[in-house]
């Protein structure tokens, strides 16, 4: 996988997806806060759609077109990278760049861009927040200027490492990335055993029950932690809005939660506000 450039443009593509867009939209404040400092400022990929995850790629194997489409939107308007920071749009998008390799696959999928004025080459490097703050360790390193005093069990967002083979970043069954920037943070990271077992949030879909059980393991392994830390919006969206479902009248189950770019934030001294934040929550 390509090294993310560092001599790109200031402003960057960005690819916030469903989740994020329309029900988490701290997610995206915090991450635009956090890039700031580091001369990143991001560029709504604009007319995008659904990348096909989890759905859409649930009945039809066309979801790699979907896929083709928004990555061809940011080939019509000149990059070749494109931010995320949802694991499910990551891992879509990386697998239909690399599905466009084909010729066959490719040639369809422009087929069918065609009548909207559109192609698609297949060379967008997909690349998660994680990966993008991982590459930029040091810079990130030198704004922390509050160590937080708490601490945190994490999750690792399991599908911006895996399958290995494809996504090409970190080890796909133990990935230090996330633990390596947390820890710059000056938290204490709690190990529990299940920082890379699946949340449990997209098995909601098909069986909330199931989905439901896997976050209440989850909560209960956890429990010498101040803080949840998550770096994808669909285990902030199980584990922190869906608590209540999940712990019911259980008080001692109930943990604070936080996403990735927010306690970087914290830790940099950005105003609670602009990470999305209830003011004076985290001082």
């Amino acid at each position: 996988m390509r090294a993310f450039p560092r001599n790109f443009s200031r402003r960057i593509p960005f690819y916030p997806g469903c989740l994020v867009h329309q029900r988490m939209p701290e997610y995206e404040a915090a991450t635009r806060a956090v890039l700031r400092p580091l001369g990143i400022e991001l560029k709504i990929v604009q007319q995008a759609v659904c990348c096909g995850s989890p759905v859409v790629e649930s009945f039809t194997a066309d979801w790699v077109y979907l896929a083709a489409y928004n990555l061809a939107l940011v080939e019509r308007i000149g990059y070749e990278a494109v931010v995320t920071v949802c694991g499910g749009c990551t891992n879509t998008l990386t697998r239909a760049a690399r599905a466009l390799q084909d010729p066959a696959m490719r040639a369809e999928a422009n087929r069918r861009l065609a009548p909207l004025g559109l192609s698609v080459t297949g060379r967008v490097d997909v690349i998660h927040l994680v990966r993008l703050l991982v590459e930029r360790e040091d810079e990130v390193r030198a704004r922390i200027v509050r160590p937080l005093p708490f601490s945190v069990a994490l999750t690792n967002p399991c599908q911006v490492f895996r399958p290995g083979d494809v996504m090409g970043f970190d080890d796909p069954v133990r990935p230090q990335s996330v633990r390596r920037l947390v820890e710059m943070t000056g938290v204490e990271v709690v190990e529990y055993g299940g920082e890379d077992e699946c949340c449990g949030a997209t098995l909601y879909l098909a069986d909330q029950a199931l989905s439901l059980a896997a976050g209440r393991r989850k909560l209960e392994a956890v429990q010498e932690a101040d803080v949840l830390l998550h770096g994808c919006g669909n285990c902030q969206l199980l584990l922190r809005r869906f608590q209540r479902l999940i712990i019911h009248d259980e008080v001692r189950l109930r943990k604070r939660a936080l996403l990735l770019p927010q306690l970087i934030g914290l830790a940099m001294g950005l105003p609670e506000a602009e990470l999305g934040l209830r003011e004076g929550a985290w001082q």
